[in-house]
């Protein structure tokens, strides 16, 4: 009786603590194979090696947990008195807490790393996505919203204080989702921090194209230069996908201005007054038909 006694208080010590640690594991998710946004955006927020490395610590120890008890279960079926039997038991709830005791900052960190990685965005990376850019106070919410077909959600975003703005259209192709992200494409790239940059960055694994909306009445506070700076920036770092170039608050601006904005802009710019959804439906076609026809392409790409 000695006997089972120690060994059902060794066998349930033993499966507790793997069984834990199994879980702790088992709730992130498998860093190889979610969408590269939010690979990269968990890469800025806790860092993915530092990730795999505690990840595989647990693995470790849930490993070296059962493989002791195994062994010291063995071991107490064998002895022949009660005080061997509770030695080998106290043994093993010394080992074990050892075992743990290896792991602790892993611990730590993983629940550091899981309460941040909670704050990542839910965005559904299967559906077309068309993200806005553009300096502050351009347009781009109204944009968003003008052109959504329910009310924009703002969902907690880490790298900005004003949250991610995401709406939803449903076309004949099926839905998708037009992000704003205050905070992040609406300055100068050489301004940011490493962090910032990475998290921008992050974005050309989600948008398929990118409306940019300049305010040639620079009401918003920044000249057409700093804002045509912003766009090529831009524009160089998401040189795969897709622009279209929006000139809004136009009933603001003489047309000898908007004129001379086109022709810095190049080739073709739309014209809109998002405040009263003017020309707006126009850019999202367009920004939906490039968008659709990125989706494909990347589809026909070979892996």
């Amino acid at each position: 009786m000695a006997r089972k006694r120690e060994a059902s208080r060794i066998k349930t010590a033993g499966q507790i603590l793997v069984n834990k640690l199994t879980q702790i594991v088992k709730e992130f998710p498998q860093l190889d194979e979610v969408h590269l946004f939010y690979r990269e955006l968990a890469d800025v927020l806790v860092g993915v090696g530092n990730l795999k490395q505690s990840l595989g610590a647990l693995n470790w120890a849930a490993k070296m947990i059962k493989v002791f008890t195994d062994q010291t279960l063995r071991r107490v079926r064998r002895v022949r008195e009660a005080e061997e039997a509770a030695r080998l038991r106290s043994r093993a709830y010394g080992r074990m807490a050892s075992i743990i005791s290896r792991v602790e900052n892993d611990l730590e960190f993983l629940k550091e790393a899981s309460s941040q990685l909670r704050q990542l965005p839910s965005i559904d990376t299967e559906t077309i996505t068309i993200v806005v850019a553009g300096y502050a106070n351009v347009g781009k919410s109204t944009f968003v919203k003008q052109v959504s077909t329910a009310k924009p959600e703002i969902n907690i975003y880490p790298f900005t204080t004003k949250g991610i703005i995401l709406g939803h259209k449903k076309t004949p192709s099926g839905r998708c989702q037009i992000v704003d992200t205050p905070g992040l494409l609406d300055r100068p790239l050489h301004e940011r921090n490493q962090i910032e940059r990475q998290a921008i960055l992050a974005l050309k694994h989600l948008a398929y194209s990118i409306v940019f909306i300049f305010d040639p009445s620079e009401t918003c506070g920044y000249s057409f230069t700093h804002q045509l700076n912003l766009y090529h920036e831009i524009n160089k770092e998401f040189a795969h996908i897709p622009f279209i170039k929006v000139l809004n608050k136009v009933d603001l601006t003489d047309p000898a201005t908007i004129k001379r904005a086109k022709t810095l802009l190049g080739d073709h710019s739309f014209e809109t007054v998002a405040e009263e959804g003017v020309g707006v439906q126009e850019v999202f076609k367009e920004a939906l038909t490039l968008a659709s026809q990125s989706s494909k392409s990347l589809t026909l790409q070979p892996s």
